[in-house]
């Protein structure tokens, strides 16, 4: 059995849906992010990083997120990760762009909004990057525009990655925009019975699909 040290909502969501979606029993160990849980000596010992997700399989950590779910998608053959040919580039291409591009772009907000004291400068430079956090999300409804999925017709991984990033939306005193195609894909994910039983069990309510 797995173990899976995971944030309510946060990216590690990805992963529990990961697993749920590959039938797959997880022990869940909830790290409170609000309270700095992540920084305690214990969890410390866990992940030296202080970051969640972290999966833990036969005593054997691994703790980054798009190398987690790489790792359980190819060794249960799960259709979120085509095994070969350009379906396979596209669904890692988008996959990273969620990882490495998009998070990134949330983080750098959420950052300014701990670490700025002065309330007009926050708003300043909150304005700033959320602007391109949407311009982030321009591309996204660019692609969807010609495809039901980021990668085609059908779901990836990326796709779930991408609706559990764009829930972090709702903390943001700007508004961050999603066009109508993007909204709909919202809808089909969290619509996925894996999805809608990690949500249950974080108890995390989805915000930005209307």
């Amino acid at each position: 059995m797995y173990k899976l040290y995971y944030g309510a909502g946060s990216c590690s969501m990805a992963i529990h849906v990961a697993l749920l979606e590959c039938n797959q029993q997880v022990q869940l160990e909830k790290i409170d992010l609000q309270s700095g849980q992540q920084r305690s000596p214990e969890f410390l010992k866990i992940n030296p990083r202080g970051q969640v997700p972290v999966l833990v399989e036969h005593d054997h950590p691994i703790r980054e997120g798009a190398a987690i779910l790489i790792h359980v998608l190819e060794k249960h053959q799960s259709p979120l990760l085509p095994r070969g040919g350009k379906e396979r580039t596209a669904a890692l291409e988008w996959l990273m762009f969620c990882n490495a591009t998009l998070h990134p772009a949330y983080a750098r907000c959420f950052f300014l909004m701990r670490n700025v004291a002065d309330e007009a400068v926050k708003a300043q430079l909150l304005d700033l990057a959320i602007a391109n956090v949407n311009k982030l999300w321009e591309e996204v409804e660019h692609q969807l525009a010609r495809h039901t999925y980021l990668c085609g017709e059908h779901i990836t991984m990326a796709d779930i990655l991408l609706t559990v990033i764009a829930n972090w939306s709702a903390y943001f005193p700007t508004p961050v925009t999603f066009g109508p195609h993007t909204k709909k894909l919202f809808r089909n994910v969290i619509a996925r019975p894996a999805y809608k039983k990690a949500m249950e069990t974080e108890q995390v309510e989805y915000k930005v699909a209307a």
